[in-house]
């Protein structure tokens, strides 16, 4: 049997992908997605804050952190890392995030209840609906 060496997260967070290719693991702001065959980092992202939820989108193209206490969502690219997206829910209070069905829209549930989509990240990618 084999090992990989060791490493570091944060509240748990490590999350493996939905086609099972790649591993997100978060320590502290830092977002690290890996190849799940070498365990070799592929992208290295940094958050404005300790990220608290990770999520994959269900065509394992993005990757959301939510930042609770900051009232923050950044969304990452693994297609173009070049590209992320910051949803800032400011004073409404950020309690949850999650991806719709459809891997394309963002729902944020704030501390009043109010629940809506974000964005479409495959708009800001310039892909049509």
């Amino acid at each position: 049997m084999n090992f990989s060496e060791v490493f570091k997260l944060s509240n748990q967070l490590c999350k493996f992908s939905p086609d099972g290719k790649y591993l997100a693991s978060c320590v502290q702001y830092r977002l690290v997605v890996r190849e799940v065959g070498s365990l070799q980092i592929l992208q290295l992202y940094s958050c404005l804050d300790q990220i608290q939820h990770v999520e994959w989108s269900a065509d394992s193209l993005f990757i959301l952190c939510a930042m609770y206490k900051r009232g923050l969502v950044q969304v990452w690219s693994l297609e173009q890392p070049e590209w992320h997206c910051r949803i800032d829910e400011g004073s409404a209070g950020l309690v949850a995030s999650c991806w719709s069905p459809d891997g394309r829209h963002i729902l944020n549930t704030t501390e009043f209840h109010v629940s809506g989509p974000a964005p479409a990240p495959h708009s800001a990618l310039g892909h049509g609906p």
